[in-house]
């Protein structure tokens, strides 16, 4: 699930996203498996909070094995939001994993966001972002070299490791570099073990999970006039996870402090569901 959506999905700028509105229907996720039968597909639903106002939809699809991994989200402001703030964009993303490390293949995204309709493609050769389709092109930010983004992962797949590795380990520790063609952003992982699950909000999930806290800071590709921008400063956060039926951990809440919007809350709005 969904940080750029938290980081994408900051109200049309960015986890995680993130990471489509309720009844929108879900791009399907087509990587194969060439030498394993692909495990069933988990479905999800979540809504997002800012301020206790309802103002964005997350439909996101995944599945994943010890050894690949395929995941699909769409995102989009709620009708009365939209009003204000549009956002409808699509992810995908596909890959591999070695041992506790995600190996991306292709990331891709389309939709409006920030007033235009934007494209982004990211191939990945030897753990090298390479951004092959970029529209409309930005020219007023910073570049992030190669060497900067050598080893950054997309945020759906910085997601899809977060999961794979607590539902491995019961952990979530490490550093990720997350690259969206544009931004450069660190995040940090810890683990704070399995406490009581936060109540409040429409939507309350069991009594305990395994939380994670982690911290996102944006390190490059900021526009050239935001040196003194608030989004320079740490973004604190945490997810908790609840083992739901067969489906394994599932990431029912989490929480974003942005230094601009304050705190974002997503929450798992229906039960999830698996498809063969």
């Amino acid at each position: 699930m969904p940080f750029s959506c938290l980081k994408r999905m900051t109200l049309g700028r960015s986890f995680l996203g993130a990471c489509a509105a309720l009844g929108i229907s879900i791009a399907p996720v087509g990587l194969a498996c060439a030498q394993e039968q692909r495990p069933p597909q988990t479905a999800l639903t979540y809504s997002v909070f800012v301020h206790g106002l309802h103002v964005m939809n997350i439909q996101a699809s995944y599945w994943l094995s010890d050894q690949q991994y395929g995941v699909a989200a769409q995102v989009k402001t709620t009708a009365l939001f939209g009003l204000f703030m549009k956002t409808d964009l699509s992810m995908q993303a596909q890959g591999r994993f070695d041992g506790r490390a995600v190996e991306p293949e292709k990331f891709t995204t389309a939709g409006w966001s920030r007033r235009s309709m934007r494209r982004a493609t990211i191939v990945y050769k030897d753990g090298m972002p390479e951004v092959s389709v970029l529209e409309p092109a930005e020219t007023d930010r910073e570049p992030v070299t190669q060497e900067e983004r050598k080893g950054a992962v997309d945020v759906l797949s910085a997601l899809i490791g977060i999961l794979h590795q607590a539902r491995s380990q019961q952990s979530c520790q490490g550093q990720e570099k997350l690259f969206d063609g544009l931004r450069l952003t660190t995040l940090s992982l810890q683990t704070a073990g399995t406490v009581k699950l936060p109540s409040g909000g429409p939507w309350d999930w069991g009594e305990t999970g395994l939380r994670c806290n982690f911290v996102g800071q944006q390190v490059k590709g900021f526009h050239f006039s935001s040196d003194k921008s608030k989004l320079h400063n740490p973004q604190p956060g945490r997810v908790w996870f609840e083992n739901i039926g067969n489906l394994g951990l599932v990431a029912v809440r989490i929480e974003l402090d942005h230094p601009k919007l304050g705190r974002i809350n997503v929450l798992l709005s229906s039960t999830p569901k698996q498809y063969p």
